[in-house]
């Protein structure tokens, strides 16, 4: 099966910007768009989220389960309209 969500959680600082190079990899490959990207962890916040390009941050493993659920739901009526 292919993933529609890629999620990313750091838990120090030094391994933020890692998160934006695979949101540029992703890019450059001409996929982004395939995917929802969440981000989340301690030293994150919504700020660095959309400056990085993903589609939510999410403050807990709780809020990235709903989210995710909001997203793929979205996708699911969409399909069904089309």
């Amino acid at each position: 099966e292919e993933p529609d969500i890629l999620g990313m959680s750091a838990l120090l600082t030094t391994t933020m910007p890692y998160m934006k190079v695979v949101i540029d990899t992703l890019i450059e490959k001409g996929i982004r768009d395939d995917y929802v990207v969440l981000v989340g962890g301690a030293p994150l916040n919504e700020e660095f989220g959309k400056a990085i390009g993903a589609d939510a941050y999410c403050r807990d493993a709780a809020v990235a389960v709903e989210t995710a659920k909001e997203y793929m739901a979205r996708k699911h009526n969409l399909m069904a309209a089309s």
